[in-house]
């Protein structure tokens, strides 16, 4: 029975021999003639359909050019995926969802053991189904002109006499496809790589599309080949496939990561969480631009860095300096506000991690040392010491253990209780819906004039007492935001406290210095790790916030989270707030400090200038007004339809609406 073959109304087909009338016949399924022997036909239903066409499995599974899904026998227009040839009989096997079509022939052609002819030489490659036979480009693959010979790999025409084998490809015929014999010497059919972890392999495969994306460099190359898995999306173009880029373990992300250069000059957004290299000041500086196009990139999820907010080593040797340079996160060598590269010797922004030779005072741009900086991330990382962005805040004896939660922030907060909860949306709020990037407040030049100059009228201790009032009025009338990206952070457990991964070393800091500061009041272990995290965010953005970048809506924040974890925790922050206002009284003395900038007087002109050329266009315009007043007064007395309108307005101005439209109205009545 499972050899029978059925029409539609599951009637059994019979095969013939015999030949055809001379009546036209369509083969049902690629509705083509039956123009011979033999066929199926089933004569009740009038079905007739080719032996080769009925004979077709209806379904491939894990054809190797599309090994994820299978592949039905269907009828449409399309062009082969494999020879690149549209299909005569409009048969094909595809996957609709991958837009992948495989025309018959090519399917007999890879299903079929097909031995090689004889005197020749065949392989089977995992990039293409079909026999590749060994030719060279000086017989038989120019006799015929038409042909394009060009390696599908490397995508060069490269002759005998260019290289010592450019000359020799596989190929087959057919679907034009080639590749040299010295490519697939070099090309491995498939690999293992760390850069995804999930699946244990990835295969040489030919594109499906004419841009398919690297998952590693994002890089849509023009070879006809890439490694793919067989089990999901995940691609790597040929040089990152072999190349086999160098992975990096970060502290403050689960994952691992890879480092790629050269990718885009594009500006993204960097996922260090809370860094001065987020700051729009800091995306138009020198420094970022040259390192712009280097990336550490993370294969499992869309976590990326810039090169200078990543793993870096710790120290290189440079031909720029006799002795090694150490990676700082800062180097500020005087109080000058002058601060340069030793090896260009033009400025540098004193914000930006740099290496530095510390004796010598020798300080050299990330990117003016950055060819050693490449070699040593590229080599073996082994014995190699990596230092990410804000390792160096903290020095204690011994970090404690902490594990990796499947916990999110969000998830922390859903775990409170409703008193709780009620507890924290009372003074914050956030949107769990909104995706989207969150707006920081920022001051405006205008702005900032102002406030100085309102600072300036100020005794410290004033300002102190203004400064502190108004930070407590707002805690208790405004609710500070919860970012969407905050929600989304990993955490992990520390000493039975659920932290995010990026404060991790915050915390480890905090309990060693200061131990529990949580055990005034009783609430959970949710609540509590809420309050945490607020105070390792106020410590850790203190460690990394020059005080020339503090502003008065930063300190505002640094309140806010600390009036909340003493109010509704009951932590003990006493120390922390001391800090605070010292950092606050620092405030307004660099913000007294403008004021003899001898800049400032020039800034105050400006915006004297500007509010007076406003002004005089404000005028400008009152006095259009008045010369309209006075025209349309005149006019008045002489036009007999403007002075009709007038009166009108003046007898129905003390009218309701309806009273005027009267007469409209009861006519709609």
């Amino acid at each position: 029975m499972e050899d029978q073959h059925l029409c539609r109304r599951n009637h059994i087909l019979l095969l013939k021999d015999s030949e055809i009338n001379n009546e036209k016949k369509n083969c049902e399924l690629c509705h083509g003639f039956l123009t011979e022997a033999p066929y199926y036909v089933c004569d009740s239903c009038e079905y007739y359909v080719h032996k080769s066409c009925e004979e077709l499995p209806k379904q491939i599974n894990k054809y190797p050019l599309h090994p994820r899904h299978p592949l039905s026998l269907t009828t449409r227009d399309a062009r082969c995926n494999c020879c690149g040839q549209a299909s005569e009989k409009r048969l094909v096997f595809s996957c609709v969802g991958c837009d992948f079509d495989l025309d018959v022939e090519c399917f007999k052609m890879s299903n079929s053991i097909t031995a090689c002819p004889e005197g020749q030489h065949c392989i089977q490659h995992s990039s293409h189904p079909h026999l590749l036979l060994l030719v060279e480009t000086t017989n038989a693959i120019h006799e015929d002109e038409d042909i394009d010979v060009r390696c599908f790999a490397c995508q060069s025409k490269s002759s005998p006499s260019e290289s010592l084998d450019g000359g020799v490809y596989y190929g087959c015929n057919r679907c034009k496809y080639f590749l040299h014999k010295q490519c697939i010497d070099q090309l491995p059919q498939e690999i293992q790589t760390s850069h995804h972890p999930n699946h244990n392999r990835l295969f040489l495969l030919m594109k499906r599309q004419r841009y398919c994306k690297c998952n590693t460099c994002g890089s849509t190359d023009e070879s006809a080949l890439y490694f793919e898995c067989s089990q999901c999306d995940f691609r790597l173009c040929l040089e990152c496939g072999v190349r086999r880029t160098r992975i990096i373990k970060h502290k403050d992300h689960p994952h691992l990561l890879c480092f790629v250069e050269k990718i885009n000059n594009a500006v993204e957004q960097c996922n260090v969480y809370d860094t001065c290299l987020k700051q729009s000041i800091m995306c138009n500086t020198k420094e970022f631009h040259k390192t712009n196009s280097f990336k550490f990139l993370c294969l499992d999820c869309d976590f990326k860095l810039h090169l200078l907010c990543g793993p870096l080593p710790s120290i290189i040797k440079h031909d720029s300096h006799m002795h090694s340079l150490d990676l700082v996160d800062s180097f500020i060598e005087d109080n000058s506000g002058e601060y340069c590269c030793d090896v260009c010797e033009d400025e540098r922004n004193p914000r930006i991690r740099v290496y530095c030779c510390q004796k010598c005072k020798y300080i050299a741009h990330v990117h003016c040392v950055i060819s050693e900086v490449i070699n040593v991330l590229k080599g073996d990382l082994r014995d190699v010491k990596l230092k990410v962005l804000g390792e160096d805040l903290w020095e204690f004896p011994k970090e404690i253990d902490h594990a990796v939660s499947p916990l999110t922030l969000r998830d922390l907060i859903h775990k409170l209780t409703d008193r709780e909860l009620g507890w924290l949306k009372y003074r914050f709020n956030w949107d769990e819906e909104n995706e989207g990037e969150e707006v920081s407040k920022t001051t405006t030049e205008d702005d900032n004039i102002d406030e100085v100059l309102k600072f300036s009228n100020l005794t410290e201790a004033d300002f102190m007492s203004f400064i502190l009032e108004e930070f407590e009025s707002t805690f208790w009338k405004r609710k500070l935001r919860i970012k969407y990206s905050d929600l989304a952070l990993t955490l992990v457990d520390i000493k039975g406290y659920s932290i995010p991964l990026h404060l991790a070393s915050a915390m480890n800091n905090l309990l060693h210095k200061y131990g529990d500061i949580s055990t005034k009041y009783e609430c959970s272990q949710q609540l509590k790790s809420m309050g945490f995290f607020f105070v390792c965010k106020v410590m850790k953005e203190m460690h990394t916030t020059l005080v020339i970048d503090i502003t008065k809506h930063l300190l505002q924040q640094w309140h806010h989270y600390l009036y909340f974890v003493k109010y509704w925790a009951g932590f003990q922050v006493d120390f922390l707030k001391s800090s605070l206002r010292k950092i606050t009284r620092d405030f307004y003395y660099q913000q007294l400090s403008k004021v003899v900038d001898k800049e400032f007087p020039m800034k105050i002109e400006k915006k004297k200038a500007e509010l007076q050329k406003k002004m005089a266009e404000m005028i400008a315009g009152y006095d259009v007004g008045l010369v309209k007043c006075k025209n349309l007064r005149e006019s008045s007395t002489t036009e007999e339809h403007l002075k009709e309108g007038l009166e009108r307005a003046m007898n129905v101005k003390w009218k309701v609406a309806s009273q005027v439209g009267r007469s409209s109205l009861l006519h709609l009545q």
